[in-house]
């Protein structure tokens, strides 16, 4: 699947994927962690909003650290950041530990995120940029599908060996700290990529071409962060489902995600890459429209799934899309931009989230699927004729 690169992109794709097995993992266990330390809705919302607003601040920095590091240090500092980050949150004596550990991840999330995309698409040739994208999100994803069903099945069959509820889903979150016992052996390994210019030149063309990513990206982020970090959540209180069971939404919308990846560059080669993001998205949104509405956990968890398949398998292209766009020296910073652009907006969203889902289960996902709309309109607007 692999073998047409080069062993560097080999080696930080492989990586990237054994890694995802626990960034899900800790993503879909941590509503139930916080409950089980005594934390509510609008509390977790907090943290929330506190990792993702550290990230967003370091998206901003991620292309200035990295001109002056390097792709490989500037990764090595973010594992090492989200490793000690994690490992407060595991230990979290106090609620100032466990907020210092949200602070330290979204270091590690605003750094690692636009380097990787950066750096890989250095890696590869220009022409299978899109494939190896989608390949490096299709692995990772189905990786995540494991960690989806660790997450749901570990903490009820540690109570059941007598385990206190908080002492088992602690056990289980410590999991999450075997994401960096994989990426960072790998990072060692891996040769950094020369860039020639270490300073960017800030013209107005660059600035626009920033800006035009950016603002869908921004609503997409303000959206998403008011539902997504719920769901897990909004499954237990709209239907009383068992946490096991609502590992096994996650865990199948993992695994359609990655197999679906990896068909994805096909389509992008017939339809170009704009009408494929975009239908998808819009098609997203019609779900989320109707989602409230779904009486049953079966059929709820059925379109969450298909709703989630089509919003997330198409970021890979979008990444590979938006990296066509810039200089290497230009890559990190406008990626990162973009994030930060994305995460903010998410930050505030998790805040407003937390508030509307302690106010109604519908108000959150007509507030999303508005944000969705808007920002898909726009995304076609202005790139449709990039399209080719």
């Amino acid at each position: 699947m692999l073998s047409k690169y080069g062993r560097d992109a080999k080696i930080l794709i492989g990586a990237n994927a054994l890694g995802q097995t626990f960034l899900w993992f800790s993503f879909f266990i941590m509503p139930f962690y916080l409950t089980a330390l005594g934390y509510n809705e609008k509390e977790m919302g907090a943290f929330f909003s506190t990792q993702t607003t550290v990230g967003g601040l370091f998206f901003l920095l991620a292309g200035y650290v990295s001109l002056r590091l390097g792709y490989k240090k500037t990764l090595i500092l973010s594992a090492f950041a989200g490793l000690i980050g994690r490992l407060l949150q595991v230990l979290a004596p106090n609620t100032f530990i466990l907020f210092l550990g949200f602070v330290l991840v979204g270091v590690n999330m605003g750094l690692r995120q636009p380097n990787y995309n950066a750096y890989l698409s250095e890696l590869v040739p220009g022409e299978m940029r899109h494939e190896a994208f989608s390949k490096s999100f299709g692995l990772g994803t189905l990786f995540n599908s494991l960690g989806v069903l660790l997450a749901g099945f570990l903490p009820e069959y540690l109570m059941r060996l007598s385990f206190a509820e908080e002492t088992a889903y602690r056990i289980t979150f410590s999991f999450s700290i075997l994401q960096f016992v994989f990426v960072i052996p790998a990072l060692l390994l891996v040769h950094d990529v020369e860039v020639r210019e270490r300073k960017i030149r800030w013209e107005r063309d660059l600035v626009i071409k920033i800006l035009k990513f950016s603002l869908p990206s921004a609503l997409i982020g303000l959206g998403a962060g008011i539902t997504i970090p719920f769901m897990s959540i909004y499954f237990k209180k709209r239907f009383g489902e068992t946490l096991q069971a609502i590992s096994w939404v996650f865990f199948f919308q993992q695994l359609a995600m990655g197999l679906g990846s990896f068909g994805l560059p096909e389509l992008v080669r017939r339809y170009g890459p704009v009408r494929v993001i975009t239908s998808f998205q819009g098609l997203a949104t019609l779900l989320f429209v109707v989602f409230p509405s779904l009486e049953t956990f079966a059929l709820a968890g059925a379109v969450y799934v298909l709703r989630a398949i089509l919003m997330n398998i198409i970021w890979p292209i979008n990444d590979s899309f938006m990296m066509g766009f810039f200089r290497a020296e230009e890559k990190a910073t406008a990626n990162g931009i973009r994030q930060a652009f994305s995460t903010f907006m998410r930050g505030i969203g998790n805040s407003i989230g937390g508030t509307l889902f302690a106010v109604s289960l519908a108000y959150p996902f007509y507030a999303t699927a508005i944000l969705y709309a808007v920002a898909t309109v726009m995304f076609y607007v202005l790139f449709i004729k990039h399209n080719e």
